[in-house]
């Protein structure tokens, strides 16, 4: 096992897996532990000279935190009770909204100064495509939030395919 602490980051490195591991409890003065499966060191970060390891086993409780550490973020992320499958849902059709009324009046580079820009000259050039435009989008963004609400059921919730047309 390749092992690699890092404790002002809060990573531990295990075989080229980086995890987040709380390290505050490690000595204040520590900058890293580097262990290649064979041998080691223990870097510092206030003058003190490196030392040699010639095994890992004081830092069992660091592997061990950076294992749970793995655990946790391999788990399956657990089931959405109906409530959240809903709000979840309902932040995706926002989403989506707010991307189609980007991509209508900003085709070429979406970004928040052009769509700003090219909304207020579609305004000018023609205002009635525009709130039209807005109109549609806006029903459609009102129907797929009834139809998640109407839900009675995670799967019906997930059922519902966001998507707009203009």
């Amino acid at each position: 096992m390749r092992l690699t602490i890092i404790r002002d980051d809060n990573v531990v490195i295990v075989d080229g897996r980086a995890l987040a591991v709380d390290l505050a409890g490690l000595p204040d003065n520590l900058h890293a532990v580097q262990w290649d499966g064979q041998a080691g060191h223990v870097e510092f970060n206030d003058g003190t000279p490196n030392e040699k390891l010639e095994d890992i086993s004081a830092w069992q409780s660091v592997v061990d935190a950076w294992g749970a550490a793995r655990q946790a973020e391999d788990a399956p992320s657990p089931e959405l009770n109906l409530e959240e499958a809903k709000a979840a849902k309902l932040a995706e059709i926002a989403k989506a909204h707010d991307a189609a009324l980007a991509g209508l009046v900003a085709w070429s580079s979406p970004t928040p100064s052009v769509v700003a820009v090219e909304a207020a000259l579609l305004a000018v050039s023609d205002p009635e495509g525009l709130d039209y435009a807005r109109q549609r989008l806006a029903e459609q963004q009102r129907d797929l939030a009834a139809a998640v609400m109407a839900g009675g059921a995670v799967e019906d919730v997930r059922a519902v395919e966001v998507g707009f047309l203009v």
